[in-house]
């Protein structure tokens, strides 16, 4: 009985052992098959210009003409995609004047995107017989020869240092849109003390920017009043000069 039973049970086994390694061989040619696929995928992606940039898009620009961005980017063509340093394109363009943030974006295949965030003018300051336009954070990024209209002129002595072109900006900030487009100089002494030339030789005198939204609401209310000055500095006691 013994005999008889092992006679039966090595066919078995040999076939056991086969199918493992049948299943070991399949599984070793997998693992192979996928570490091949990987080599030759991160050969395209890293090695070559086969997903190398082919474009570069430039959206967002107004001032700036997009081939002047694509300049100053140099994204190296057929570069590959992947190993494209971004935040080195970006760096670059972050330098011109005009930008106040840029995002370089990869588009696959072979593309590059770059998204220009221009700043906007809040002011324009006199230089000579031209005029710089400064956005709302006081930076001063371009010049034109005209006034632009629709933009306050700003003027702060050159001693008084940027917190008193500050002050001045944030006072335009808040005015109400139909006194924004009477204002026709703002003028900052210092922080403290900034004033407004409105039409008409009218003149708003608004002292410090703090509490500068409740100035520019009571400052909505006098302008019904016909004056010559109207005091907002103390905004819960506003006077007016006729």
């Amino acid at each position: 009985m013994t005999s008889g039973l092992a006679t039966e049970l090595e066919p078995r086994l040999a076939a056991r052992g086969r199918a493992r390694r049948r299943t070991r061989l399949a599984t070793t040619l997998t693992v192979f098959a996928l570490l091949v696929l990987v080599g030759v995928g991160t050969w395209l992606l890293l090695g070559t210009s086969v997903l190398g940039v082919r474009s570069v898009t430039v959206t967002g620009t107004d001032r700036l003409d997009p081939a002047t961005v694509r300049e100053v980017a140099a994204v190296p063509a057929g570069e590959p995609l992947a190993t494209l340093d971004t935040g080195a394109v970006a760096a670059r363009l972050e330098k011109l004047p005009v930008v106040r943030s840029v995002e370089v974006r990869r588009q696959w295949p072979r593309t590059v995107t770059i998204v220009v965030h221009e700043r906007v003018p809040a002011a324009v300051q006199q230089r000579g017989t031209t005029y710089a336009l400064v956005d709302r954070s006081g930076v001063e990024f371009d010049q034109v020869d005209r006034r632009p209209r629709g933009l306050p002129l700003v003027s702060a002595p050159v001693d008084a240092g940027a917190p008193a072109l500050r002050a001045a900006l944030d006072v335009i900030d808040v005015l109400p849109p139909t006194v924004a487009a009477d204002v026709r100089q703002v003028r900052a002494a210092s922080p403290d003390d900034v004033r407004l030339q409105l039409s008409k030789g009218r003149t708003v005198v608004w002292g410090s920017a703090e509490r500068s939204a409740r100035k520019a609401a009571v400052l909505a209310v006098l302008l019904t009043r016909r004056a010559s000055v109207y005091d907002v500095s103390a905004p819960d006691a506003p006077t007016t000069t006729k």
